[in-house]
């Protein structure tokens, strides 16, 4: 059986399994049996569940009332689950040639370590290492201390490897995970990394047990980082088996004691919509890399002409000192943009994904543990960071560690890259790191004032980073299972139902959804919310805007009708229905709000011209063309109001009104479509030598593409026709036009 048709068969049985189709999972399980001769264990397990089964459906048909039939079936469903795990994990043993299964075959032929073994000889690693801390400066040599810790980190990478390969688990197994991630057993920098090994090895392979560990961790251990990343790790879990949990009695039931206490209930908010940030850091590194950086190319030469050769110093990085530098940026509109960058860094969004997506080609990263490492200065990869007693050390690791706005392998890379550069640099960017960073420390004390579950939001948002990035930039990541290949939503698992359904809570998602322009997602909540809010016009709104962003035009005008009332006559509602309406072609209905807004805002410019628009589509071009005079008495200066005016002057036969207004609309940045609709009054006045001038230049504007001026040309034919152009004369006027350009 190739690799190829193991996952397929594989795939075939979680699906079938997750619609309940018992009878054809076994058949494919059969079929996975088969291809592994000596398994005769897993072809009796297998007939002893279908022997199970058929048990079940006979006491049912006999009409038997078994208490116990519902949590018999789940287990059922739950043992052929395991049972087609386990014959995968050993088909697939031999054939792939992923780092999992490479250490998997490693360890099988090298039987001298269990995972006991592991966990003893990191407890022995790490006492050394403490006890060499006790020592004093004097006794202490560097050298050995180093060398210390650089053995506790390898036998830690040792233990996350058998950690993450362990599958299938035996008993002892978890009594050792249970040790080695008891509190106060390793450092919570250790427990945290080896909680990550255990996250992957579920991943890989569903254990009830380990997710179960997991949320023992978050309720027992003391340390908050460990806490919140046992949180964040089981929620991925259970949502990623969200089908296989909800069968599960124990966790369930864990599940239900720990929604008992309110922060679990707030924990688990917290970290939901740190999932939902995770969704838009793709979208902040496209703009960043396709919009900011781009206009700051652009915009590099005018800026940096400005800055004499004596001038090139330290303070190049400040323009905003310079209000010359400044206005250049405000009109390139490249402040805008970093105040948005800004604000999304400050509410704990993530934009240094693309900064240091380039910086994890360091030999700290080629260990997978490392990825998911709390930061700690005391890391051997960054003992050279800094000389004995250079200056600015203390304050600069002290100012890196405590930043909320780096996650903890961004931090690395950045003391990497920095270890990496010539000591007089590193010293001056140390030097303007520890001025910019005594400011940044003054503010994160402030808002710890001011909101006390600050740094459980802090850890989960940098540890969801943190995982993020390894599924987006380790180097085989293409090997593992990725959570984020599609949006992880809570709400989809049942048993968190009771505390994320609630009014304030679908509320609360649903405007985080909405604010960060998840549409789809935001318009499912507001939807559950208006089933019992029918007098909520403001939640009206959203849906409408949701639909109308969905291009689901027809439900959006329904909402917004509804909105309108329940608060009739306001702006905006009526501005959303009318354009509904216009998209739907109901020129009419559009033309009918649009004038209710008039009556409210007569002098709106915009409604003024989506007015003379609908008049227009309604071929009404008189009347259009008093609201447009309308529209540019009111507002001269923004010349929106020409075009509209000259073409529909020259469709109602006022040739010259529409020359003079194609005079003035051509000495101001005129397209390709103004030197046409030009060249047509100039054409129906009898001017036809202008009139191809016109139409040449139009060409020429358009890229000289002439097929597509002809295109757009026919359109207009009836309305020439209509101003009084013989249908014959229109060809040959085309021709000599072509003449003249070829």
């Amino acid at each position: 059986m190739t690799t190829g048709d193991i996952q397929n068969h594989y795939r075939r049985v979680l699906s079938l399994l997750g619609e309940k189709r018992i009878k054809e999972a076994f058949a494919e399980i059969s079929i996975l049996i088969n291809a592994i001769p000596e398994e005769w264990q897993a072809a009796d397990k297998l007939a002893e569940l279908e022997t199970s089964y058929r048990y079940m459906i006979q006491y049912m048909l006999d009409g038997y009332n078994d208490p116990n039939r519902e949590f018999v079936y789940n287990s059922l469903i739950l043992s052929a689950y395991t049972l087609a795990d386990t014959l995968v994990e050993k088909l697939q043993e031999n054939e792939l040639n992923t780092l999992y299964f490479q250490k998997k075959r490693y360890y099988r032929q090298h039987p001298d370590m269990t995972l006991q073994e592991a966990c003893d000889r990191l407890d022995k690693t790490a006492e050394e290492l403490s006890l060499n801390a006790l020592l004093s400066d004097i006794e202490n040599r560097g050298d050995t201390r180093l060398q210390l810790r650089q053995s506790a980190e390898m036998a830690a990478e040792e233990l996350f490897a058998r950690i993450w390969t362990n599958y299938p688990a035996k008993e002892q197994d978890y009594d050792t995970l249970h040790e080695c991630m008891s509190p106060g057993h390793y450092s919570s920098e250790t427990t945290a990394m080896l909680m990550a090994a255990l996250t992957l090895n579920i991943l890989h392979r569903y254990d009830e047990k380990k997710i179960d560990l997991l949320l023992t961790l978050y309720s027992e251990h003391e340390d908050e980082e460990v806490s919140q990343r046992a949180l964040c790790n089981a929620l991925i879990l259970i949502y990623v088996y969200r089908h296989r949990v909800g069968l599960s009695t124990s966790l369930n039931a864990h599940i239900e004691a720990l929604k008992e206490t309110s922060r679990f209930v707030s924990d688990t908010h917290n970290i939901f919509l740190q999932l939902i940030k995770s969704r838009e850091a793709e979208r902040i590194s496209k703009k960043l890399t396709e919009e900011l950086l781009p206009e700051m190319m652009k915009l590099n030469p005018s800026l940096f002409k400005k800055i004499s050769p004596a001038d090139t110093n330290i303070e190049i990085y400040t323009p905003d000192e310079n209000p010359e530098w400044q206005e250049l940026l405000e009109q390139s509109g490249i402040s805008n943009k970093l105040k948005e960058l800004n604000d999304l860094q400050m509410e704990g969004s993530d934009v240094f994904l693309s900064t240091f997506s380039g910086l994890k080609s360091f030999p700290f990263f080629q260990s997978i543990g490392n990825w998911f490492l709390p930061f700690t200065d005391k890391h051997s990869a960054l003992q050279e960071l800094y000389p004995a007693g250079e200056e600015g050390k203390n304050t600069f690791l002290s100012l890196i560690t405590r930043s909320r706005f780096l996650c903890n392998s961004d931090k690395y890379s950045f003391c990497l890259c920095l270890k990496a550069t010539p000591e007089a640099q590193r010293g001056m960017l140390t030097s303007q790191f520890n001025i910019e960073g005594t400011d940044m420390e003054q503010i994160e004390k402030e808002g710890v004032e001011l909101s006390h579950d600050k740094k459980s939001k802090s850890i989960a948002n940098q540890y969801v980073q943190d995982f993020y990035r390894f599924f987006k930039l380790y180097h085989r990541r293409h090997e593992f299972y990725n959570p984020f290949a599609r949006p992880i939503d809570l709400m989809k698992i049942d048993a968190l139902q009771s505390i994320l359904s609630d009014d304030d809570t679908l509320r609360l998602i649903g405007e985080f959804y909405f604010k960060k322009e998840f549409y789809g997602d935001a318009l499912v909540l507001f939807e559950r919310l208006s089933a019992h809010n029918t007098t909520d016009s403001g939640l009206y709104q959203k849906i409408g805007f949701c639909q109308q962003t969905l291009q689901k035009y027809q439900e959006a005008l329904n909402a917004y009708l509804h909105a309108d009332m329940i608060q009739p006559d306001n702006i905006w509602t009526l501005r959303r229905i009318a354009a509904c309406y216009r998209t739907l072609k109901d020129n009419r209905k559009a033309l009918e709000y649009y004038l209710r807004i008039a009556d409210i805002q007569p002098d709106n410019l915009s409604i003024c011209l989506n007015i003379g628009h609908c008049l227009v589509d309604e071929k009404n071009y008189d009347e259009a063309l008093k609201y447009y005079f309308k529209a540019d008495y009111l507002h001269p200066e923004s010349g929106k109001a020409l075009r509209p005016i000259a073409w529909c002057s020259f469709l109602t036969g006022k040739q010259e009104q529409a020359q003079r207004y194609y005079d003035k609309i051509l000495t101001d940045k005129p397209t390709a479509l103004d030197y046409m609709n030009a060249g047509h009054v100039e054409w129906v006045v009898g001017n036809t030598r202008r009139a191809l001038d016109l139409y040449r230049e139009s060409i020429s504007l358009d890229g000289n593409d002439s097929r597509r001026f002809i295109e757009n040309f026919k359109q207009d034919i009836p309305d020439l026709m209509h101003a009084g152009i013989h249908e014959e004369d229109i060809p040959l006027l085309l021709d000599q036009l072509l003449y003249q350009i070829s």
